[in-house]
């Protein structure tokens, strides 16, 4: 892939080891959904920083192999490569996120930023956690102020503390697609409308506070999603029942398949179908990124 290529989709934000049971599996929800979107057909980079240490080589080496562009993938000498101690319960995950990671620490230099904007990206994905860090989110920020016309996807994925509500919606206005989950859009009702918690006036909300955002993809675990777009009547799409073995990782892969079904066609009924499918694969296996 030459400097100037487009890319499909590029993603930005952390790499790191979730460690369940003593044991590392390499994640991130960033990194889940260039993975997800690289094994669905897209052109995929990751704009990420990894410790100069084992988990690093073996995250990065792992990401070649996942068909991820790994050129804006930086070594931190100074931040070991992100870990976090996830424990399950009735396979549902909870989360430690260890602090200064190599991920807090994304600093790209102009030639970097420049060659992003000029690889063109179909679609450009960050979230919330990344912005817990100036460093990264100054990085961002810079990157997001000078893409030509993509979509841009922000998924918020609230993460312990390490989120508040101006980044939320300092990113919200930056963004012209928006995912949550359930429990995210009836948290983020009542802190930013001081509504009652119900995704439709939560919908409504966004869509009258921010003019940019175009839609709004709400996943609701089994029982599948609902997707919002403006001026349009909301689509409804129902869980797929499956034995579910640990959740890690299903959103992001819902959200892959998702972006990859709206760049092919443009059906965003056909991408609804397509997310759920893949979201409920990922759940009935375990770890966010599955040999299928």
């Amino acid at each position: 892939m030459t400097e100037s290529s487009s890319i499909d989709l590029i993603a930005f934000g952390e790499i790191l080891w979730d460690i369940i049971d003593d044991m590392p599996h390499l994640g991130g929800a960033p990194f889940n959904l260039a993975a997800h979107a690289a094994l669905c057909g897209l052109s995929t980079a990751m704009i990420s920083a990894l410790g100069v240490d084992d988990l690093g080589e073996m995250a990065r080496t792992r990401a070649q192999e996942l068909g991820i562009d790994t050129r804006w993938i930086i070594s931190d000498h100074q931040n070991p490569t992100g870990t976090v101690s996830v424990t399950l319960e009735n396979t549902m995950p909870s989360y430690t996120i260890h602090e200064n990671a190599a991920w807090d620490n994304i600093v790209l230099t102009d030639d970097a930023i420049d060659a992003i904007i000029a690889a063109r990206p179909r679609a450009f994905c960050f979230g919330t956690l990344v912005q817990r860090s100036e460093a990264s989110t100054a990085t961002l920020n810079r990157i997001l102020e000078r893409l030509p016309e993509s979509l841009i996807f922000f998924d918020v994925n609230l993460r312990q503390k390490f989120w508040s509500l101006q980044t939320v919606t300092e990113s919200i206005a930056k963004c012209n697609w928006l995912k949550v989950n359930e429990d995210e859009a009836k948290l983020l009702n009542q802190k930013l409308f001081y509504a009652e918690s119900d995704i439709e006036s939560f919908t409504a909300g966004i869509f009258t506070k921010f003019k940019g955002v175009a839609g709004i993809a709400v996943t609701c675990g089994a029982d599948g999603c609902f997707v919002f777009e403006r001026g349009r009547t909301p689509l409804r799409a129902a869980g797929i029942e499956v034995a579910a073995v640990d959740t890690i990782g299903a959103g992001d892969a819902f959200s892959a398949a998702f972006l990859t079904e709206l760049l092919h066609s443009g059906d965003v009924h056909n991408a609804m179908h397509a997310a759920n499918q893949r979201g409920a694969l990922i759940a009935s296996k375990p770890g966010a990124i599955p040999v299928i």
